[in-house]
C-alpha cells in the first residue's frame, strides 16, 4: 500500500511539472484536505526539514523579507559578473573539511565607475549608469605572482591592493604585501608600497582590509592583519606584524602598530574620531570592536567563541580554551559579540541622505550568516541599541555606498554577484 501511495505521488509530481505548475497548484491548494498535504510535503521534503521550516518561520514571526525591512521597503537589481574566479575552499570550509566554491571580489568606487577586482587581481571597471557594459582593466599584477586578493581601496587618486603571495626562497611560505597604483581606465600599473616579511602558511593569509586614516597630521593607512592559525599567538608580541592593526603613512615614513590581539579583522570603518573594526571568532564570538591606539583585544587569550574543536571539550567536561572576559585581563571589551559567529564580514555607516527611517545606522555584512544586519551604537559607540537582520541569501563580502545614485552594493559571492539596492521612493 505505502509503495502505491509513492507511485500515486511521484506521478502527481511529474504530472505539475508538465502541465501548467502555477494553477494545478493552486487548486491543488484550495482543495486538497490538509493531512493530505502535510503527507506530501514530508514524502518529498522529509519530516525533519519540515519541523525546521517551521520552527524558523515561527521564529521569525516579525522579520521582513528582504527587500522589505522593518521600517523602509527597498528597490533591488541583480547584476551577475562573468569571468570571476572560482575559489574552491574558502577560510571557514578549509577549517571544517568542506568545499564552498565561490567567486570572491571586492569593490570601490571611483566617482561613476566601480571598480571590481576578483580573488586573483582580474580588474574589471563598471559604469553606474550602464551597468550591464564592463570592460576589463589591464594591469601589471603578474609580475607579483599573487595568490590572493585580501582587499582594495581608494585614497585620493590612487588604488591600494593588499594581496598574498608565494616566498620562492621558503616551502610552504607566503607574505602579505600592499600595492599602489595611479587609477586610470585603461592600465594600472602597481608598485610595491609595504610588505610584512613574516611567514604565514600556504596561501590562507587573512585580514588585509584597508582604510585612510588622518593619525598626528600624517595621511596614511589603517591595514588589518590576522592571527588565527598556526601565528595565533604572536597577535600579543610586538615584534611580529601579525594580529595587528598597522598604521601606514602615504609617504612611508610611519609603520606603526596602533592595536594588537586581533584574529581575523575583516571590516575596517572610520567614522568621525571613530575606527569599528568587524573580526571573525573562533567557533562563536564575532567581534565589532571599537579600535583605540595602542589597546590590546585580546585574542587568542580572550573570546566569547571558543575552538572548533569544541565538541570534544564539551564531551569531556574540560574548561573552556578562551577566558569569557576581557576586561578582567586588560583587554579592550568588544562592542558586541555575535555568538553564533555570523562570519562578520565589511561594514559601512548609512549616509543620512539614503532613508529618513536608517538615520545614524550602519550596516555590517555577513558571510556564512548571509544576511546584512543593521545596527545602531549609543553615542560612545560603547554598546548596540538594536539589531535588524535584513536577509539577503548568498555570502556578502563586501559593501560601498554609491552617492551618484544613493543605492548600497554588496558583492555576493555564491553567484558572483553585483546586488544594488535603494528605497522605493
Amino acid at each position: 500500500m505505502k509503495k502505491l501511495s509513492k507511485i500515486f505521488l511521484i506521478f502527481l509530481f511529474f504530472f505539475i511539472v508538465i502541465f501548467n505548475f502555477a494553477n494545478i497548484r493552486s487548486i491543488l491548494r484550495e482543495n486538497l484536505p490538509h493531512t493530505v498535504k502535510v503527507k506530501i510535503k514530508e514524502v518529498f521534503f522529509g519530516k525533519q526539514y519540515l519541523d525546521e521550516i517551521d520552527y524558523y518561520k515561527k521564529l521569525g514571526y516579525n522579520v521582513k523579507i528582504f527587500p522589505e525591512t522593518q521600517f523602509e521597503k527597498l528597490k533591488s537589481k541583480k547584476i551577475l559578473l562573468d569571468r570571476l574566479d572560482v575559489l574552491q575552499k574558502t577560510h571557514y570550509g578549509h577549517v571544517i573539511g568542506l568545499e564552498q566554491n565561490v567567486k570572491k571580489f571586492f569593490i570601490e568606487n571611483f566617482s561613476s565607475d566601480l571598480v571590481i577586482i576578483s580573488a586573483k587581481g582580474k580588474i574589471f571597471l563598471l559604469k553606474e549608469n550602464e551597468l550591464g557594459k564592463g570592460k576589463i582593466i589591464l594591469s601589471n599584477l603578474e609580475k607579483f605572482k599573487l595568490k590572493n586578493v585580501l582587499d582594495i581601496a581608494r585614497v585620493k587618486d590612487e588604488l591600494y591592493l593588499s594581496i598574498v603571495f608565494p616566498d620562492q626562497a621558503e616551502n610552504n611560505c607566503s607574505k602579505i604585501k600592499i600595492l599602489r597604483s595611479k587609477f586610470n581606465k585603461e592600465n594600472l600599473i602597481f608598485s610595491n608600497f609595504f610588505q610584512i616579511n613574516e611567514c604565514t602558511e600556504g596561501t590562507n593569509a587573512l585580514g588585509g582590509r584597508m582604510v585612510k586614516y588622518n593619525f598626528n597630521n600624517k595621511e596614511g593607512i589603517l591595514f588589518t592583519t590576522a592571527a588565527s592559525g598556526t601565528e595565533r599567538d604572536l597577535a600579543q608580541d610586538d615584534n611580529s606584524m601579525f594580529g595587528k592593526i598597522l598604521f601606514l603613512s602615504l609617504d612611508s615614513e610611519k609603520k606603526i602598530i596602533f592595536s594588537k590581539g586581533h584574529r581575523n579583522p575583516q571590516g575596517l570603518l572610520v567614522y568621525k574620531d571613530n575606527i569599528l573594526s568587524t573580526e571573525h571568532g573562533a567557533y562563536g564570538g564575532d567581534e565589532i570592536n571599537k579600535i583605540l591606539f595602542r589597546k590590546n583585544y585580546g585574542h587568542p587569550i580572550s573570546s566569547y567563541g571558543d575552538t572548533y574543536s569544541f565538541d570534544k571539550i564539551l564531551q569531556e567536561r574540560s574548561n573552556f580554551k578562551f577566558k569569557k572576559n576581557h576586561d578582567e585581563f586588560n583587554f579592550v571589551e568588544p562592542i558586541f559579540s555575535f555568538v553564533p559567529s555570523i562570519g562578520i564580514s565589511e561594514m559601512i555607516k548609512v549616509p543620512e541622505e539614503f532613508s529618513k527611517y536608517w538615520q545614524n545606522n550602519f550596516l555590517v555584512t555577513s558571510l556564512n550568516g548571509r544576511t546584512v544586519y543593521r545596527v545602531e551604537f549609543d553615542n560612545k559607540f560603547s554598546k548596540l541599541k538594536y539589531i535588524e537582520p535584513i536577509r539577503i541569501g548568498e555570502r556578502i563580502r563586501d559593501i560601498k555606498y554609491l552617492p551618484n545614485s544613493n543605492s548600497i552594493v554588496l558583492a555576493l559571492e555564491e553567484t558572483g554577484s553585483l546586488l544594488f539596492f535603494k528605497t522605493k521612493n
